[in-house]
């Protein structure tokens, strides 16, 4: 009898640690696969999972997978083809279009010289507008697809986004002065020295401020902040504004998003969304706020 419980207590303990050899071995092929998978999804290549020892259920999941990052490869090709031809398409739709809408510019011109109608003036001077409006289009629409393309490159330098910010402020004097407007300037005294390229930074602040002195409504405020913690500069440009709604502030750095829907509209939608890409480009960040009937953009460059 006592032979008996020995041959069953051996047999159980020899069970026992095959089921926990097979539950350890279990997991090392899975974490093996997981560990595949981080690269395969950190790291792009063409890399697909694989097994080291043959086990069939785990052979089925893993050649589902397999199927799968197949799939997502090929759709990121297609995407990245389809992003290539747009870009080259809107690249060769502004070259077109820009001599003859050039022309186009100059003929109204000399009609609105030899108009003596008033009202022809009128007129005249509203299809100079809109002619100049779609230059503007597509001059911003082939900015825009050259920064994010990678063609127009930034540099990391240190430089003084402070006197960027006022030798801007001081290109749209005029405009502010014709709104009857003086904004408030709230800047530290000493330089505001980030790393970043001064003519991005510069097309950066202009497209904030035409958006304000188009959208604006008054009690304009430009102030620089700077924060140790974060070892950065916020540049915040605040106006009074329409109301604006959650959905508004989500969209308004999304290409032709316009609050306006009018046709009277006198923005392309692509200023904001210029300045979020260099921002971007710069390793800075930029969000929109609306609260107490104030709209406000804030730009967050790292000092340096």
């Amino acid at each position: 009898m006592e032979y008996i419980w020995v041959i069953t207590t051996f047999l159980l303990i020899f069970m026992f640690i095959i089921i926990v050899f097979y539950h350890l071995y279990y997991r090392m092929n899975i974490k093996h696969i997981t560990r595949q998978l981080k690269e395969i999804i950190n790291i792009d290549t063409n890399q697909l999972l694989t097994v080291t020892v043959k086990q069939r259920d785990i052979t089925e999941v893993v050649n589902q997978l397999n199927n799968l990052i197949r799939d997502v490869r090929l759709s990121r090709i297609g995407i990245k083809r389809l992003n290539r031809d747009f870009r080259r398409s809107i690249i060769n739709i502004s070259h077109d279009l820009r001599t003859p809408l050039t022309t186009a510019s100059g003929y109204v011109q000399m009609l609105q010289a030899g108009a003596a109608d008033e009202e022809q003036q009128e007129y005249l001077a509203i299809v100079l507008e809109r002619q100049n409006m779609v230059k503007t289009l597509l001059e911003q629409l082939f900015e825009y697809v050259r920064i994010e393309s990678g063609e127009i490159t930034y540099e990391h330098v240190p430089m003084d986004a402070k006197k960027v910010l006022m030798d801007t402020l001081v290109m749209y004097y005029d405009d502010f002065y014709r709104k009857g407007e003086e904004p408030a300037v709230h800047f530290p005294e000493k330089p505001c020295i980030i790393r970043g390229d001064e003519q991005g930074v510069k097309r950066i602040f202009s497209n904030i401020l035409f958006n304000a002195i188009v959208h604006g409504k008054g009690e304009y405020c430009f102030e620089i902040q700077e924060s140790k913690e974060s070892a950065s500069y916020m540049f915040t440009f605040s106006n009074l504004s329409e109301p604006m709604s959650r959905d508004d502030l989500d969209c308004i750095f999304e290409r032709f998003y316009t609050k306006d829907k009018s046709r009277n509209k006198k923005t392309t939608g692509l200023g904001l969304t210029i300045a979020r890409e260099i921002t971007r480009q710069l390793n800075g960040t930029i969000e929109a706020f609306y609260n107490n009937g104030k709209f406000s953009i804030s730009a967050l460059f790292p000092k340096v």
